[in-house]
């Protein structure tokens, strides 16, 4: 079983549709939520704030906070991969590929994943479910040096783009990406989302599909095939 909630960002009241899929998803009372962030910074605590803050509005706790670069503690894998959800922020999508490299993290999410945890990514970390993660150079993430392989948890067959509209690339940039590549693309704008169930691929909001380059109507709220 695959569940999966791909935010272009989250946004309130914005991601209220996203958010009743997760609800939905989760489907218990006081659901817990593990974090995972791009990166520690100064702003930790900050940041962490406000997802714990965004995630009681829907009932739901984050006890786990599990940092990959400073201040990682291995000793809290267990008690993340516990929760019912588990949450990848946004941030440098090849900087955040790194260090789930370094760490070892790449298998334990599938796992998490196959044994039917849900998998909540952000920007980034919905770029992080898809076969690879160049789509993050459209929006202005920058690779790191004498990195080289951009394969990324190959959850979904698809590739994803947030913040359309709001990233330096544009709809033709975006679309040349998908020709060049022969992918499917899911281009979404903030506030919107994608939700995988199964083999189900749900559009929630305004959602702009790319087959190979071409422009798709995308099926909404019942979804399409993978």
């Amino acid at each position: 079983m695959r569940r999966l909630v791909l935010y272009s960002d989250q946004i309130v009241p914005g991601t209220e549709k996203v958010d009743q899929e997760l609800v939905a998803l989760l489907g218990k009372a006081n659901p817990t939520i593990g974090y995972i962030p791009c990166s520690t910074n100064p702003q930790r605590d900050r940041y962490y704030e406000e997802r714990r803050v965004y995630y009681a509005r829907l009932g739901m706790t984050m006890p786990v906070y599990f940092a990959l670069d400073e201040g990682y503690e291995p000793h809290r894998l267990q008690a993340l991969l516990a929760c019912d959800a588990i949450h990848l922020t946004g941030g440098n999508t090849y900087y955040f590929l790194h260090w789930l490299r370094k760490r070892d993290m790449l298998t334990p999410l599938r796992q998490y994943v196959a044994r039917g945890g849900v998998l909540i990514g952000v920007s980034a970390g919905a770029i992080l479910m898809t076969p690879d993660i160049a789509t993050a150079s459209l929006c202005g993430d920058v690779s790191l040096e004498g990195e080289t392989d951009d394969s990324a948890l190959h959850l979904v067959d698809f590739a994803f783009v947030p913040h359309l509209g709001e990233i330096p690339s544009d709809l033709a940039a975006i679309q040349a990406h998908s020709r060049v590549r022969q992918v499917v693309l899911y281009a979404c704008r903030d506030g919107d989302g994608v939700v995988v169930v199964d083999d189900e691929v749900r559009c929630i909001g305004d959602i702009t599909v790319i087959v190979n380059g071409e422009l798709t109507p995308p099926v909404q709220g019942a979804g399409t095939r993978l």
